[in-house]
């Protein structure tokens, strides 16, 4: 009876949508479902005989003598071996993919083994405090994966821990550590999770990364050729312009949306092209070829009467805090030139026509757009300089902007104090001249 019910259980988990977690998430690269489709939220949706979060084991028939551990584990028929959920790996899935092992010697040991192959790190110190494969001395016995050794009293390289006291006079002290699962930038599919050690318990807490809004001031966009023929916008989730230059939050929508000029003559546009840039040579094509990579491209839209729209979440590369998009755009006077493509997952292509209209000449132009964001740089020592670096980045001087003019300001009311301040220190030093006769 036991054996059935594990059976009829793991059976019904193979019938419904795996619902992912900071731990797997599989529109993110290196996080894939090894059978079935991946859902615009990152879930596998498992078709049966298919389960596990990843859709990847077969669930038709299971053994129960394996002895496996914790929720989500599955036992294959040989009895020995069991398939882990996504929190848990080892023999038995005994051991945690996120856990911390606490010393009273002056360190905390983290520990990341989770599926996929993202790059760890303490939230801040990426040059000084990165995981590595290298196990350290009084690691427990069965983990794997990448580790770091952050201690608590040389702050040098991971940061002094976030201690703090409850009301029933228990400390914790805890490490924030980012997982980022691209080479070059941190999306809304990032996690942070959150180490922690206390006078009774450990725990470790993950939850999506988001960076907050740091208000840096508005620049124009540019086109090339600005407003001829298509232009491009951007709006937020709620269809809300955005001003291009202005701050939004890591992993926040994004919709660049494309439109042709009414009065033009041409009939139809295609997106044939979009770049995420930095101010340097980092680059990432997140449409190739009119077709969307799963990176951080959420939906599209090109209904008839409406402009073509992208919609993106946000991203933040590790260089700065500018994110600019350079699109290519074909426009066509007819609009078989402008048809839709079909992509190799047998989604449709970016593409709309405009109008009925008869093509006064078999041509097309193409057109490059260019805007960009701005997106909290959590690695600056403050949102002030990191503006200027990037403006230095981008136009190779430095733009007084209201912030660099009020630190001049400050600096100007500092001087005048310490003068203020020496001339009467050099009035009660002067000589008292004698009067008396």
């Amino acid at each position: 009876m036991q054996r059935l019910l594990q059976l009829l259980g793991i059976i019904g988990i193979a019938f419904v949508q795996v619902q992912s977690s900071a731990e797997f998430n599989c529109l993110r690269t290196s996080d894939t479902c090894a059978a079935d489709t991946c859902d615009s939220n990152g879930d596998c949706a498992c078709v049966s005989p298919n389960g596990n979060y990843d859709c990847g084991t077969d669930t038709t028939s299971v053994g129960s003598g394996c002895g496996c551990e914790n929720t989500g584990s599955i036992c294959l028929p040989d009895d020995t071996t069991c398939v882990c959920s996504e929190k848990f790996y080892g023999p038995k899935c005994q051991y945690k993919t996120l856990d911390v092992s606490c010393s009273n010697a002056g360190y905390h040991i983290l520990n990341v083994n989770v599926p996929g192959t993202p790059t760890c790190y303490v939230k801040g110190f990426e040059s000084t405090c990165s995981f590595t494969t290298t196990t350290p001395t009084g690691t427990p016995g069965g983990w794997t994966g990448n580790y770091v050794e952050a201690s608590l009293t040389d702050p040098a390289n991971c940061g002094p821990p976030t201690a703090t006291t409850d009301v029933d006079g228990v400390s914790t002290k805890c490490f924030t550590v980012i997982c980022r699962y691209e080479a070059l930038y941190l999306t809304g599919l990032d996690f942070e999770a959150t180490f922690c050690c206390g006078d009774a318990q450990k725990t470790v807490t993950t939850e999506a990364l988001s960076l907050s809004e740091n208000g840096l001031t508005p620049t124009n966009v540019d086109a090339d050729p600005p407003g001829d023929v298509v232009t491009v916008v951007m709006k937020d989730g709620s269809d809300a312009l955005i001003i291009s230059g202005s701050a939004v939050d890591i992993g926040s929508t994004v919709k660049l949306e494309f439109t042709l000029d009414s009065e033009s003559d041409f009939a139809a546009i295609r997106v044939l092209s979009c770049k995420a840039k930095d101010t340097f040579t980092n680059e990432v094509e997140f449409i190739t070829n009119s077709c969307p990579a799963k990176t951080f491209v959420k939906g599209t839209t090109r209904t008839d009467g409406s402009p073509v729209t992208i919609e993106t979440t946000a991203i933040k590369f590790t260089s700065g805090v500018t994110v600019t998009y350079e699109c290519t755009v074909l426009v066509c006077r007819q609009m078989t030139e402008c048809a839709a493509v079909t992509c190799t997952d047998g989604t449709d292509g970016f593409g709309r026509k405009k109008r009925e209209i008869v093509p006064s000449s078999n041509s097309t132009e193409q057109k490059t757009l260019v805007t960009f964001i701005r997106v909290n740089d959590p690695f600056a020592a403050s949102e002030v300089k990191s503006a200027v670096q990037d403006a230095v980045a981008r136009t190779g001087t430095i733009n007084l902007t209201a912030a660099v003019i009020g630190l001049a300001v400050v600096v100007l009311v500092l001087l005048g104090a310490c003068l203020v301040l020496g001339v009467c220190l050099i009035n009660r030093r002067a000589p008292v001249t004698d009067t008396k006769g």
